[in-house]
């Protein structure tokens, strides 16, 4: 089932413009742990690891695919440090799948923009 299909074409088109990899549903993790429906867009710009994240809720008692987050995150790794470098922001936070597809011009829009102007100065 594909729960992403409103918006799979929208995603896959700002990957191609980002020169950016879409990744769905997870797919190095072994098919049994494969519970769950997920969009992911990564890329890297000037050394800074980017990403726009669709994923369900995750809770103790496993996933609620009845509310869903929209994640922008960015992050650094010199692969010396212990502690990675890393900026985070949701910009849905445990609502309806419906919402992200009614918004999802102005969630990439948005996401598009700021990630472009992350630093690594905003990285804590």
């Amino acid at each position: 089932m594909n729960k992403f299909k409103e918006i799979d074409t929208k995603l896959e088109l700002l990957s191609l413009k980002l020169g950016a990899i879409l990744t769905k549903d997870r797919p190095s993790y072994p098919k049994e742990l494969r519970t769950f429906e997920e969009r992911r867009i990564d890329w890297i710009e000037n050394d800074i690891s980017k990403a726009i994240i669709i994923q369900p809720t995750f809770k103790s008692s496993g996933v609620d695919a009845s509310k869903w987050n929209f994640i922008n995150i960015a992050w650094y790794d010199n692969e010396r440090s212990f502690h990675k470098l890393k900026w985070k922001r949701k910009l849905v936070n445990r609502e309806k799948l419906e919402l992200i597809e009614s918004k999802i011009d102005e969630l990439l829009l948005e996401s598009e923009h700021t990630l472009s102007n992350i630093s690594m100065s905003d990285l804590k």
